[in-house]
């Protein structure tokens, strides 16, 4: 809450937000609000060429449940609920003591104090005698991997641990050869500071921890690759196949390999000080093709999904090329690249399925998701799941203004 409050939210310690994502700028935050998890509270929103800013205003003992999204210029009054899954519209004024749901959010009813609390828990914590599970049922049955568990370890071990070899050693030699000796070990006075050799260490120091950092990065990349290399040979080509868990199978375990290979690599760049340099990491591996001027937020970027220039990914969005499709033992496994088109954005909490391609010049709005082998037409903007493409006066209607396109 500390740092919210240091980059310009209006917010009370008072309130909770549960890894909830919050944006700084035209946020205001009431007393005892409660901000369920994988919420987004937005105050800017893209619609094609257009960058909307309005500021979000939640009032007094607001409760927003998980995973809903609270678009610019909404107003939420004290004492109101909304469920989770909720989106706002643009400019949405939400009354005080009341229940809203919804895409986008309507008023369910009014709030009301509870006057008996024992109905209430009875309600939700009394199993329910007709509820039984079958014991064969939830017993796990594990099967042999034809990748071995060890070559899990070993190339984890290597991209994580062999990163910092070279790295590390740069900078012992640059600590104990250069730093130590000429800085570190001379006495605390005056004459520290009058030195001018010492003024070309103390900026040469934050350069070589930036290079060696880099260069930790610029490992994982590489070691990954080699490994990414090896399991695309011998990995599925796109297509669906039987996920049959009582069988071993060598096509889908690879798959699994290749998906485990990008977990960290993906974090180590997006939570690096360089979060940029993700695009670059995953053209480097030929996992991706990641057009320029492409922009990444707090997302996860699957294998074999393409974007083309100017694209843009936001917050939570998840664009997945894999799909488990029927009843739990007899599933399939739909794999799939999906395909962006130039200059498409896709904003918080939105989504493709396997197979889908995108138009360019298209915009989906929060909480927009395609269906599997979806094909949608360029230049145009999308809403809801399955994702279909608005009409002018919805659009009008959905982002609370004007809007000059067709």
């Amino acid at each position: 809450m500390l740092a919210y409050k240091i980059f310009g939210v209006k917010t009370s310690f008072k309130n909770a937000l549960h890894d909830g994502w919050v944006d700084c700028e035209f946020v205001t935050l009431g007393k005892n609000v409660r901000i369920g998890q994988g919420t987004v509270i937005m105050s800017n929103l893209i619609v094609k060429d257009r960058l909307i800013f309005k500021r979000v205003v939640i009032k007094d003992d607001v409760i927003i449940g998980a995973h809903s999204l609270i678009l610019p210029g909404t107003i939420i009054e004290p004492n109101t609920i909304l469920d989770s899954n909720s989106i706002t519209k643009v400019n949405q004024h939400l009354d005080s003591n009341s229940i809203y749901r919804g895409r986008p959010v309507k008023k369910m009813l009014e709030t009301s104090a509870i006057t008996n609390k024992e109905v209430i828990e009875k309600s939700f914590f009394e199993k329910e005698p007709s509820i039984t599970q079958n014991e064969e049922f939830l017993t796990a049955h594990g099967t042999n991997l034809s990748v071995p568990f060890h070559f899990y370890i070993i190339s984890g071990t290597i991209i994580i641990g062999c990163s910092f070899l070279l790295p590390g050693f740069i900078f012992y030699l640059f600590l104990f050869g250069f730093l130590a000796p000429n800085l570190l070990s001379q006495p605390f006075t005056i004459e520290v500071f009058l030195n001018p050799y010492n003024y070309g260490l103390f900026f040469l120091t934050p350069l070589i921890f930036i290079s060696c950092y880099l260069l930790h990065l610029f490992f994982v990349a590489l070691f990954t690759r080699w490994f990414y290399k090896l399991a695309d040979k011998r990995g599925p080509s796109q297509g669906v196949f039987d996920r049959n868990l009582d069988a071993s199978s060598t096509t889908l375990d690879y798959y699994h390999f290749r998906s485990f290979l990008m977990k960290y690599p993906v974090f180590a760049f997006s939570r690096s000080p360089f979060p940029w340099l993700v695009n670059w990491e995953l053209n480097f591996i030929k996992s991706n093709k990641i057009g320029k001027g492409t922009v990444l937020e707090e997302t996860f970027v699957h294998s074999h999904i393409n974007l083309g220039d100017n694209c843009y990914l936001g917050t939570s969005s998840h664009i997945t090329n894999h799909l488990v499709d029927g009843v739990y033992g007899e599933e399939n496994l739909i794999f799939f690249g999906v395909e962006l088109g130039n200059r498409s954005i896709l904003n918080a909490i939105t989504g493709g399925l396997p197979g889908t391609e995108i138009g360019e010049d298209t915009t989906f709005l929060p909480g927009c998701t395609t269906i599997k082998y979806d094909k949608l037409d360029g230049n145009g903007i999308y809403n809801g799941f399955p994702a279909k493409r608005m009409k002018k006066e919805d659009i009008i209607d959905y982002i609370g203004g004007d809007y000059s396109g067709e």
